[in-house]
């Protein structure tokens, strides 16, 4: 098997850039992120205001927000001089430090992981098998194992489970969570929507661990009628990348859509009921049982975003998805995904270690940089905070419920 390095090295240059430039604000970013002078810390203060402000996911943007990401980053030197075990150790001790202040430090607590590889090298890559490969391996080094579904393409579905001490019992929960792929490569593409600063990112977002966090530590109501919401926001949110007059989401070029409700105002699941008390306007008429799109959203290296296409080859045949595992008791991934599932203190303590045995990370090495470096560097992040949020991301009910 090939490293992460030799892959890495393997890297062809994306020509259809050359005519195709960055949108600014991924241009603003990777000034930050690819500048060598920038502490780890700054570069997760821009890539928090990223998450906030410049991609479609309501939850993503509500723990942006809250400050409840925790960012791995990657940048030239790892992914081009490590080897794969470091690459591993380094990424294994930030999901490990995450899954510990998830679990007992509320005032820490973060809903989300991204890990995040920072490279000129990697957000100039062509979106081809080099691409696809490298991603593949950094994936595998983050130990989410990947199981192939048995569907188009051999995309492939990896997931992991977040941990949340419930204070009422004492009990230790797990919510299952999927990895999501991003890229630098998509902006400007048909897979826009998954486009990310740097070069390449995965995301952990686990909604259960939000959902039952506001419940448990909040005092916050209608956990999952809020979840439903923010989760059709998000589908709504798709950014449009073709210029039409109408309202077909598929002609304006948007990866994920709600589906209408019928003429009876009924459901594609019709059995189950809208358990919304309050239907936000944007959001009426809408199904709350499915959705579609040209890309599955549990899927996490997908093989149409290497195939460089203009359109999705999957736009004849869109993807079904579903919304009930949020709020149904009989959808059999309602227990792990957003209930919990009650784990013993032992296998817990098993994954990220034995409260007693924990030790304080230390603090980011100090950057020796000029007066003039660390000047860029403020003006960079400057940049970032005046980022605002992209027009069709209906980010008015992310806080409510």
């Amino acid at each position: 098997m090939s490293t992460a390095a030799e892959l890495f090295a393997r890297l062809q240059g994306d020509s259809w850039r050359v005519g195709h430039p960055f949108n600014d604000d991924i241009l603003q970013a990777n000034a930050l992120l690819h500048n060598s002078a920038a502490t780890e810390e700054e570069i997760a203060e821009g890539l928090a205001r990223w998450c906030q402000h410049r991609q479609p996911c309501q939850f993503g943007g509500v723990s942006a927000k809250h400050g409840r990401i925790h960012f791995c980053i990657l940048r030239d030197e790892a992914v081009s001089n490590w080897g794969d075990d470091e690459i591993a150790e380094k990424i294994g001790e930030e999901k490990r430090l995450w899954k510990q202040r998830a679990a007992f430090d509320p005032s820490r607590a973060a809903h989300s992981l991204v890990i995040v590889v920072a490279s000129p090298r990697v957000a100039f890559a062509a979106p081809d098998q080099h691409l696809r490969a490298f991603s593949d391996r950094i994936l595998e080094l983050a130990g989410w194992e990947t199981n192939r579904r048995g569907v188009r393409r051999k995309n492939t579905l990896t997931s992991d489970f977040l941990y949340l001490r419930n204070p009422h019992d004492g009990g230790l929960y797990g919510f299952r969570f999927n990895a999501d792929f991003f890229a630098c490569a998509g902006d400007g593409r048909w897979w826009h929507d998954h486009r990310f600063p740097g070069g390449i990112a995965f995301t952990a977002n686990s909604t259960g661990h939000m959902v039952r966090f506001r419940e448990w530590y909040q005092s916050k109501d209608q956990n999952e009628s809020w979840a439903l919401i923010q989760a059709m926001l998000t589908i709504r949110n798709a950014a449009p990348t073709r210029p039409t007059e109408g309202g077909d989401p598929m002609e304006q070029g948007r990866v994920t859509w709600l589906r209408p409700l019928d003429r009876e105002g009924r459901p594609l699941v019709s059995e189950i009921a809208c358990p919304l008390a309050r239907v936000p306007a944007t959001l009426a008429g809408k199904d709350w049982t499915r959705y579609e799109g040209v890309l599955h959203t549990d899927h996490a290296v997908r093989e149409e975003f290497f195939l460089d296409r203009e359109a999705a080859p999957t736009a004849s045949k869109p993807y079904l998805m579903d919304f009930t595992y949020l709020y149904s008791q009989t959808q059999p991934d309602f227990e792990e995904f957003t209930r919990g599932k009650r784990f013993t203190a032992d296998e817990v303590y098993a994954e990220i270690g034995h409260p007693a045995e924990w030790t304080h990370r230390a603090g980011t090495a100090a950057v020796s940089r000029s007066d003039e470096d660390a000047a860029r560097v403020a003006e960079q992040l400057l940049v970032c905070s005046r980022w605002e949020t992209l027009p069709w991301h209906a980010r008015e009910l992310q806080d409510g419920t």
